[in-house]
């Protein structure tokens, strides 16, 4: 917090993104449609500690700019905050968050369609000895697209609408200062409003270990099993590795690797074909030239694996895919730093998702600028 007036510390930042040329900015197999775009995003984080209780919260506003397709235009939002208790070794904590946006949900979805998205969680952490913790999580998450939104002939509204339902435990063991290991079991239920075929129950046992800093490796990795189980008996259910990580090392203080790895079950917009497994994984690798130029490349990949539902009186499975969709990304930049909080860029990004429908494939490339400032 660079900002403070007493107990209260703020901390602004402003991102001004994706400056410069987009060619297919609705990602489309035939006739892709190029544009100028720009965001801008303005955040300010805020963080209030009197006694034993501390408040903290960010809100932050995005402005969202293409030249040609004013329908595209956007005013983008989000806040979110935290109330936590301070109690030595038993720390309960509340939280509350609101997305309001029209940015792409995920690497299926490929239209910006309008959508809001609230979180509630209560939960604490006890600290049962030096070396050993215990967590609880109870949040609920609501996914709600706007009623008139459609894509490719679907509802999203109809589709997706769900309320997320979420109980999490687990154990924490403090095996260094640095180093956390932990098992943690989930119970979730999802309900969708208008599609109670879509529901399901799931169940996770995630092992996990935690890296913070100045560790060698810095980060999370947990890699466990999920039993997703469908409530209509036409809807193959799911049960296998799951994969959560975001993991960085520094070589020699002038070149950082980062890496993210993910695999799990996605709902899809498609009627016919309710969820799909994601497999993916993202790299980053950024050279320091000097104190203030730097260099960097991306790559990255995610495999869709859709599941179908079954026909009438038939049984469902789990071993083969309807279909398979891999989206993949290939991009490079090189950055200026100003100072310590000041940094301007310049990238180009290559996508391109395949399928094994050709309406679904597309090539996209972006040129475009950055300029970051914040604390």
């Amino acid at each position: 917090m660079p900002f403070r007036f007493g107990p209260l510390g703020l901390a602004p930042t402003l991102a001004i993104t994706n400056v410069g040329l987009d060619d297919n900015i609705f990602n489309e197999a035939n006739e892709p449609q190029r544009d100028f775009t720009m965001t801008v995003t303005p955040r300010l984080q805020a963080r209030l500690r009197s006694g034993r209780v501390q408040l903290s919260g960010a809100v932050a506003t995005g402005l969202v700019y293409y030249k040609e397709h004013d329908d595209e235009r956007s005013i983008d939002w989000a806040a979110d905050g935290r109330a936590e208790l301070d109690l030595g070794w038993f720390r309960p904590y509340g939280l509350a968050a609101l997305l309001d946006t029209r940015e792409r949900l995920n690497a299926e979805l490929d239209v910006r369609a309008p959508r809001t998205q609230t979180t509630f969680a209560l939960g604490t952490r006890a600290v049962i000895s030096p070396k050993v913790g215990a967590v609880f999580d109870l949040r609920q998450a609501k996914l709600d697209f706007a009623e008139d939104t459609t894509f490719e002939g679907v509802l999203l509204s109809q589709q997706l609408n769900s309320t997320t339902t979420t109980l999490d435990s687990g154990v924490e063991l403090y095996v260094t200062p640095l180093t956390t290991f932990a098992v943690t079991a989930s119970w979730q239920t999802d309900r969708f409003d208008d599609s109670p075929e879509r529901d399901a129950d799931t169940f996770r046992l995630l092992p996990s270990v935690r890296m913070e800093a100045p560790a060698i490796v810095q980060g999370s990795l947990a890699v466990g099993y999920r039993s997703f189980s469908a409530l209509d008996p036409g809807t193959p259910d799911y049960s296998g590795v799951v994969v959560q990580g975001s993991l960085a090392h520094t070589f020699g203080e002038w070149t950082k690797l980062e890496l993210s790895l993910s695999r799990d079950v996605q709902y899809s917009f498609e009627e016919t074909e309710p969820y799909y497994l994601t497999t993916g994984f993202r790299v980053v690798v950024t050279q320091q030239l000097g104190e203030s130029f730097d260099v960097r490349g991306i790559v990255g990949r995610d495999r869709l694996d859709y599941r179908e539902e079954a026909t009438p009186g038939a049984p469902s499975s789990t071993d083969s895919a309807a279909r398979v969709d891999r989206a993949s990304v290939l991009g490079a930049g090189v950055g200026y730093r100003f100072q310590a909080n000041l940094r301007t860029g310049l990238d180009v990004e290559f996508a391109r998702r395949t399928s094994d429908r050709p309406d679904r494939e597309y090539d996209r490339t972006r040129v475009f600028a950055s300029l970051t400032y914040g604390f």
